[in-house]
């Protein structure tokens, strides 16, 4: 995941490891403490982006959307999250999109929270791309799907190393529809990855985009308990 913000934002906190109820989990933080996405003990992922093509209703004591994978990260399954989720003040909340990767399950279900209800909706167990842009989010949607499209048909597509050239792609051009993203007042500030290991939950974290190259992956690991 590309995590894209303004360039005026606190840079977040590097990912730790985290018990919560007996349950380990491993994100990074905002100062607030909040999280974008996470990896739970159950291998149960969860990323979070803004839906910036439903309008945001004006909400004079919003509630952050970062303590949204925080209490998804706290369940066993979809199933769990989805009523962890619907248990938060999200009539508070400005739209969002979650996706919840469940590796044991092999399910993937996107929740939506558009400001009137939190639909799930299920997907299937295939590679997917899911894009957020508050410039123009359906121009960055179909710029940004045209170019997966043309890297999928690489001889190594689907790999690791394969996905980190395209989380630094600034293919056609580097702007604010690039994969790797790039504007005067925001742009990527952060790359993160999330590997199943036999027994291992991996995050590998790279501090401000891929693209610099300036830093190394940061890799913090947690047990799984698989059943």
């Amino acid at each position: 995941m590309n995590r894209d913000e303004s360039l005026r934002r606190p840079v977040a906190a590097l990912p730790e490891v985290h018990v919560s109820n007996g349950r380990f989990s491993v994100f990074p933080s905002e100062p607030t403490g909040g999280t974008w996405i996470g990896l739970n003990d159950s291998a149960l992922c969860f990323a979070l982006i803004n839906w910036y093509a439903v309008p945001a209703r004006p909400e004079s004591q919003a509630i952050s959307r970062g303590i949204v994978v925080k209490t998804a990260l706290t369940a066993r399954n979809i199933d769990e999250s989805h009523a962890a989720l619907s248990m938060l003040p999200l009539n508070r909340m400005p739209p969002f999109r979650l996706i919840a990767i469940a590796f044991q399950e092999r399910a993937v279900t996107e929740f939506r929270w558009d400001q009137n209800a939190l639909l799930p909706q299920r997907k299937e167990w295939i590679a997917n791309h899911w894009f957020s842009s508050g410039l123009n989010e359906h121009i960055a949607q179909a710029k940004r799907a045209e170019v997966c499209l043309q890297e999928w048909k690489r001889p190594n597509a689907g790999g690791l190393l394969w996905l980190r050239e395209l989380h630094k792609s600034h293919l056609p051009e580097p702007g604010a529809f690039s994969i790797c993203m790039h504007r005067e007042d925001a742009g990527t500030v952060s790359y993160t990855e999330i590997v199943i290991e036999d027994l291992l939950g991996v995050m590998r974290y790279h501090p401000g985009p891929l693209c610099n190259g300036s830093a190394a992956l940061i890799e913090r690991t947690i047990p799984l308990q698989m059943v």
